[in-house]
């Protein structure tokens, strides 16, 4: 082996290794999201899928598919575990030894967020099955992006809020990841952003709880009914019913003037 070929080498193999590697597992990790239901919504309740999937057709005036909606938590914990688990391989394989490293706050702070958000929807998502709620769930796929951001009264501020807070994390951590040049240390980011993205979460549970309240549900189909003041209302004029007599003069043969 000739001296420039052992470095290219020792550069090109771990690269390969690691970028075939990180290849197939995004392959396999997007089949699985597209034709599985890795990342998809529970359906509780086969009825109201078909019956919400018929009135969809005819609102929309098209043919749907018959998919579960995707789920905003399950995407997000599928989409740090692999941007983590990814970095993790590419740093190990290609920029030195993980296993000299001490441990990674950040790489477990985020895991167990979107971890901790994801049990949570689930214990929701079975307390709301055994209340036999309906739930907008259950409905079809209308596409990713309105699926991750809608709940049961459409496109939400708190699912767009965590949205962006999980894009503007995955922005800086692969941007870190970039950056660093040797040696096999997961990046962390600031204290800062991981008490927001924390926020972002409890804030996405705390109304996620909510979504399928049905006295909340009741209320807002309810009509506005307001009461009037009595006193506004003036009943009708009615006709009398009875006749009343003609008033009499007593005196009329007592008058003077006839004598």
């Amino acid at each position: 082996m000739t001296p420039i070929c052992s470095p290219l080498n020792v550069m090109v193999y771990p690269m390969l290794i690691s970028g075939s590697f990180i290849v197939v597992t995004l392959i396999i990790f997007f089949c699985l999201a597209a034709w599985t239901s890795l990342l998809r919504e529970e359906i509780t309740n086969n009825e109201e899928f078909q019956n919400n999937h018929k009135q969809l057709e005819i609102k929309l005036g098209k043919t749907l598919s018959q998919e579960y909606p995707f789920s905003l938590s399950k995407v997000q914990l599928g989409v740090w575990t692999m941007v983590i688990s990814s970095s993790y391989i590419y740093l190990s394989l290609f920029k030195g030894d993980c296993a000299e490293t001490d441990i990674n706050k950040t790489a477990l702070v985020l895991l167990g967020i979107f971890s901790g958000t994801a049990v949570t929807s689930k214990i929701i998502d079975k307390r709301e099955l055994k209340d036999q709620r309906p739930r907008h769930q259950n409905t079809p796929s209308r596409g990713f992006l309105t699926d991750i951001l809608s709940d049961d009264a459409g496109i939400s501020i708190h699912r767009f809020q965590h949205v962006v807070w999980t894009l503007v994390g995955v922005a800086i951590y692969l941007y870190k990841i970039g950056e660093i040049k040797t040696g096999c240390i997961l990046p962390e980011l600031s204290d800062t952003l991981l008490t927001l993205m924390g926020i972002s979460s409890a804030t996405f549970v705390a109304i996620r709880s909510k979504e399928n309240d049905p006295e909340a549900a009741r209320k807002s189909s309810a009509p506005d009914v307001r009461p009037v003041a009595e006193s506004i209302i003036t009943p009708p004029y009615q006709v009398p019913t009875t006749k009343q007599a003609l008033p009499t003069n007593t005196n009329i043969g007592n008058n003077s003037f006839y004598g």
